[in-house]
């Protein structure tokens, strides 16, 4: 897995995202969906696959499994899968805080 740093500013508005909570990133013109689950911090693309909403606006739940505020649907934040038996796949991020710096791996 390949990291890579990102900026001190996006270090500090990830540090104030509670578990959970799903807030809006934008890194190198991907619109990332991301939360802190209590092992860490996932991500997937922020446009669902079926109608185009902002997951974002949706929810989260203590497995990691954001449903989508439109229709309902769910994915998996740390794989990208469809977690309601749908073959959707989307693009995932994991991120990881190391010696006062925020990664970002694809």
């Amino acid at each position: 897995m390949q990291w890579r740093a990102l900026s001190d500013d996006l270090k500090i508005a990830f540090e104030k995202i509670h578990l959970f909570q799903l807030a809006k990133l934008t890194v190198d013109e991907k619109v990332i969906c991301i939360t802190r689950l209590e092992d860490g911090f996932f991500g997937i693309q922020d446009t669902c696959p079926h109608a185009g909403a902002l997951l974002h606006h949706g929810h989260c739940n203590r497995r990691g499994v954001v449903s989508c505020p439109l229709h309902g649907y769910k994915f998996d934040i740390k794989t990208g899968r469809s977690a309601d038996g749908n073959n959707y796949k989307i693009a995932h991020y994991h991120f990881k805080i190391e010696e006062d710096k925020l990664y970002m791996s694809e």
